[in-house]
């Protein structure tokens, strides 16, 4: 919080990874700050915001990467669900756990904070997840490549990625849909993918992993 945020002298930007942003409302649930909550909706308001963050930190640092230790590409932003802002966003891209852990938190703000237009785009992306994008399982992010969405209705079964993570994801955003409106298709998704992928990631005697 003395790092980030819209005040001056913070960084005006946001994480690559999502997650933070749904702990930072379990840890306003526990202590009743409201710094975290604001804090979060930070995060989730500044991505996609022009010019971008993830941009201007590339050219900052000379277009030189960290994790590969050499010159890279400018940024593939919607990898990080960071090409627009999450309010104008319809559609599931990019790396598959990053985006179901951002929709888990724009729906704990939206319940939270009652922002319609975050409950709008939850929709949004829930009926573009769940009806185009999601496999029989409830498994989701089909390629390997990027550990990602494809595009719509392309789900391979021979080349199938869909990562527990991600399915743990979707169970993270179902059950916020579910607080947010008492709907049997949130909790049916919910069971798909905790009977058929979660549950089937780990071998019984827990020594062993899918």
């Amino acid at each position: 919080d003395s790092v980030f945020g819209p005040e001056p002298g913070k960084l005006h930007g946001y994480d690559g990874h999502q997650e933070i942003e749904l702990a930072l409302v379990k840890l306003y649930r526990v202590t009743a700050e409201e710094r975290y909550l604001r804090l979060s909706r930070f995060f989730i308001d500044a991505r996609g915001e022009k010019p971008s963050f993830f941009v201007e930190e590339w050219e900052r640092r000379g277009r030189f990467s960290h994790w590969t230790q050499k010159v890279t590409a400018l940024p593939d932003l919607a990898y990080f669900q960071a090409h627009e802002p999450v309010r104008e966003q319809s559609v599931a891209v990019g790396h598959a756990v990053r985006a179901v852990y951002m929709y888990a938190a724009m729906a704990d703000l939206a319940r939270l904070t009652g922002d319609q237009s975050l409950l709008e785009a939850c929709r949004r992306l829930w009926r573009n997840t769940t009806a185009r994008q999601m496999y029989i399982t409830g498994g989701i992010g089909s390629t390997h490549h990027g550990e990602a969405f494809s595009f719509d209705y392309d789900l391979p079964n021979d080349t199938v990625y869909a990562e527990t993570c991600a399915s743990i994801g979707l169970m993270f955003f179902a059950s916020r849909m579910l607080q947010l409106e008492p709907k049997s298709e949130y909790a049916d998704v919910l069971e798909r993918a905790l009977y058929n992928n979660v549950i089937g990631s780990m071998s019984q005697d827990g020594k062993h992993y899918f």
